[in-house]
């Protein structure tokens, strides 16, 4: 009877020992240190409220469009438990969005907002009264790259840069390049090559891009820096001589394209896209909003949306958006010390 008794009781703990183990499997995420979004969402913070997304920019420009698709995603795809709500704040380039950002307090959990090259120059150049770094900003997600070509109008026969610098040299100040603004991108990247090569082309500055397409079309310029995305069919069509990309690498559309950096010129400036909060935000807040981000940029959606606006995929999380903004900051403070004062 003992010895049946005994029998019964080691089955009954092997029993119960099997049971216990098998809520936690060694192929669960859990015992091979994987983790999934949803565990590291039910340990971590996750939003309670409704989130605003400021837009420091009108309607209907690049990073409306932009950030506009993203809460499409998010709301397609149910990636997000609260709504997240675009807000436009535009007027000084910027600044007027990024004040309305500020208004919440240090460490707000519910208001970001994006950027483009404006969140860079207007402090540098003295025009915001924010500083574009950790000390105002938290950084959330870089998302896109915009690359840019040098064209040329079709009275040139530029084919290179090598051509341009040759002519300049030989005709100091008689080439012109038009751009979009003085402090801007295009600036910057006339001033460098005039830097770098040692030449002195003009440089021509517009108020949008339709009126510096419309003047190199029409010959009244000679050359000019354009986002990839509003000269994409002169380079299809031939309208305009291309001479170089600038970007990290050849554009996918325009594969015999060159960059400039393969031409022998260290051009390879771009405008950068991300998110941002207040300073001061937690770390766990910020690795929510990152992995949301990514998620997104991990979507087909995304991945077309890029494509068709002629950008470049470069995702980056919250601590490498951090310590790559520092770099664009370094950038911007010594591309725009090249260009002149009025």
């Amino acid at each position: 009877m003992k010895k049946l008794m005994a029998l019964l009781l080691a089955a009954i703990m092997v029993f119960a020992l099997t049971a216990c183990g098998g809520d936690t499997p060694a192929s669960t995420p859990a015992a091979s240190g994987a983790s999934t979004p949803a565990a590291s969402e039910s340990t971590g913070w996750v939003p309670t409220k409704d989130i605003e997304f400021v837009i420091p920019f009108g309607a209907g420009g690049g990073n409306d469009i932009m950030v506009r698709k993203m809460v499409e995603i998010i709301e397609k795809y149910k990636l997000c438990p609260v709504n997240v709500v675009p807000v436009n704040k535009k007027g000084g380039s910027g600044v007027v969005g990024y004040t309305y950002l500020k208004d919440y307090k240090a460490g707000y959990e519910y208001a970001l907002a994006s950027t483009s090259a404006s969140f860079f120059t207007q402090p540098i150049t003295g025009n915001s009264p924010f500083s574009p770094d950790t000390k105002d900003f938290s950084f959330v997600a870089h998302l896109v790259k915009d690359p840019s070509v040098i064209c040329a109008s079709k009275k040139w026969d530029f084919k290179t840069i090598d051509d341009i610098v040759k002519y300049a040299k030989e005709n100091p100040g008689t080439l012109k390049w038009g751009g979009v603004g003085n402090a801007s991108d295009d600036a910057i990247l006339l001033y460098t090559l005039n830097t770098l090569a040692d030449v002195q082309i003009t440089y021509v500055p517009y108020d949008d891009q339709g009126m510096l397409t419309a003047a190199v079309l029409g010959g009244h310029i000679d050359l000019c820096s354009s986002s990839l995305a509003e000269s994409v069919e002169h380079m299809k069509n031939g309208t305009m001589n291309t001479i170089a990309a600038i970007a990290d690498n050849r554009l996918p559309d325009f594969p015999d394209l060159p960059t400039a950096v393969e031409q022998g010129y260290q051009l390879d400036h771009q405008q950068n896209r991300g998110i941002v909060m207040n300073p001061g935000v937690k770390d766990e807040v910020l690795a929510y909003y990152s992995g949301l981000f990514q998620k997104v940029a991990e979507t087909e959606d995304w991945k077309t949306f890029v494509k068709e606006n002629a950008m470049a995929d470069a995702f980056m999380g919250y601590k490498e958006w951090t310590a790559y903004a520092e770099e664009v900051k370094e950038d911007y403070t010594t591309y725009l010390a090249m260009v002149p004062k009025d």
